[in-house]
């Protein structure tokens, strides 16, 4: 496959090439355009899990207001670990129906509950609201466990794409008393710097499912109408010290221009003596693995749940 302004051509995965020219690529300078778009696409695209019930419940933020999350369990009743996952898209587009079926696969394969969280949306709320949401849900799965039927030993947290942006600035925060202690963090496809900077990055202006231009218009709607210091709290590359970070787990694109930005930060924390398991996966773009009628789409996530079967221990 040939994209224009690359000097070489990509090497896709056939599946993969296949597809790619049905990708669907969000406008955000048309952030209520998008908005519908994707949400006629998941629509279209949801499919149930059997084996996982699913409830939605309003929970508190910090100052009072409701937040809803969507929590997934498999059916047999027991006390379960429990993981909250962040969706992606780009901090200005998604819900608690974008991870639908993945929240739903992982509770049923990786024996589990599941937390999905309707965090505020960019340019509206800037940082720090989604990551205050975020945080919010952690402590309200941590604190109402008995009640939930979770096991608040083992916590994780764990994000797709921006989702990943939250989900390791979280996890940076639960080194102290900012957010509840976790056993694992899962970044798949992660946002992680904010500075756009990378060699991928700078090489991979054009490819399928996302570009320089979109990175760059991603983070001035998350950060440009922020009062807030931009720190690890809005993108974890930004930490110096990464020491005490859960042990880890990034799955990463060959041809995402977030690709080397997973890999900096993988090396972070192994130089932390952080515990990671990484892997990329050859002739893939970003969010190959939402594609899960193809084979590498399925294996990441069986990959993914893989992870969080060791990481619990279930």
């Amino acid at each position: 496959m040939t994209v224009d302004g690359l000097s070489s051509p990509l090497y896709l995965d056939p599946e993969l090439a296949a597809i790619s020219v049905m990708i669907p690529s969000f406008d955000f300078t048309d952030v209520a355009g998008s908005r519908r778009f994707e949400q006629e696409l998941v629509s279209q695209g949801r499919r149930t899990v059997e084996g996982v019930l699913a409830e939605d419940i309003m929970i508190a933020r910090r100052d009072g207001s409701a937040l809803a999350v969507r929590v997934y369990r498999p059916e047999l009743v027991e006390t379960l670990p429990a993981i909250l996952y962040i969706h992606g898209g780009g901090f200005v587009l998604g819900g608690l129906d974008t991870e639908d079926d993945r929240c739903a696969y992982y509770a049923r394969d990786a024996h589990c509950a599941v937390v999905s969280v309707d965090y505020r949306l960019a340019p509206e709320h800037p940082y720090p609201a989604a990551f205050h949401d975020c945080v919010d849900a952690l402590w309200w799965m941590h604190d109402e466990a008995d009640a939930l039927g979770f096991d608040n030993r083992r916590l994780s947290i764990g994000g797709n794409s921006a989702g990943g942006a939250i989900a390791a600035s979280v996890a940076l925060a639960s080194r102290t008393d900012e957010a509840p202690p976790l056993v694992h963090q899962l970044l798949v496809n992660p946002v992680l710097d904010c500075r756009s900077e990378t060699a991928s990055m700078q090489r991979f202006r054009t490819t399928p499912g996302w570009n320089l231009a979109q990175n760059q218009l991603m983070w001035e709607l998350y950060l440009g109408g922020s009062t807030a210091p931009v720190d690890h709290r809005a993108a974890a590359a930004l930490a110096d010290d990464v020491r005490g970070a859960p042990p880890t787990s990034i799955w990463i694109a060959e041809y995402d221009p977030l690709r080397d930005e997973g890999h900096a930060y993988a090396q972070k924390l192994m130089a932390a003596n952080v515990p990671v398991g990484m892997i990329q996966y050859p002739g893939t773009i970003h969010g190959f693995d939402g594609y899960r009628m193809t084979g590498l789409g399925q294996r990441a996530l069986d990959d993914q749940i893989t992870a969080l079967r060791w990481a619990f221990r279930t």
